[in-house]
């Protein structure tokens, strides 16, 4: 697909039907999250979802102790479908691959952001154990976008 400006993911399995805000880097390079805990992220440094590459969206799991957009992002298994609307009036159909959990410090960038030659997803949010204002894990959920019918 062409590079269009992703407006909205919809994840029936769990239930999420959210808006998208946009993210860049904060002052420490690091990925920008969502400042409304119901909305989810496309971080903008990255291909569009539909386009060629990885693009990645990502949500917080929890906020201020309730339940986020991305409470139960780690539920989704292979075979899970998902869609993004898109600015120029398309949509975006993805089929989940897996569905992992990383500890922070061991997070596989490569194996997330890298480079690939079809149209993929991300999702991303915080697990594992929460402490000093931080979970020390991610949830990331893999998918390819679906041939089109």
């Amino acid at each position: 697909m062409a590079a269009s400006m992703p407006t909205r993911v919809s994840i029936p399995a769990i239930g999420v039907d959210a808006p998208l805000e946009r993210l860049g880097l904060d002052a420490h390079r690091a990925m920008e999250t969502p400042k409304n805990p119901a909305r989810a992220g496309w971080f903008t440094h990255g291909p569009t979802p539909g386009a060629k590459g990885p693009a990645v969206i990502v949500g917080h799991v929890t906020w201020n102790q309730a339940k986020a957009v991305f409470f139960q992002l780690a539920r989704l298994h292979a075979g899970d479908h998902l869609s993004v609307d898109r600015a120029d009036g398309s949509t975006a159909h993805f089929t989940v691959t897996r569905t992992a959990q990383y500890a922070k410090k061991n997070f596989p960038s490569i194996d997330v952001y890298g480079n690939v030659d079809h149209a993929e997803l991300r999702l991303i949010t915080c697990a594992g154990s929460y402490s000093g204002h931080s979970y020390s894990d991610n949830t990331v959920v893999y998918a390819r976008l679906a041939p089109s019918s």
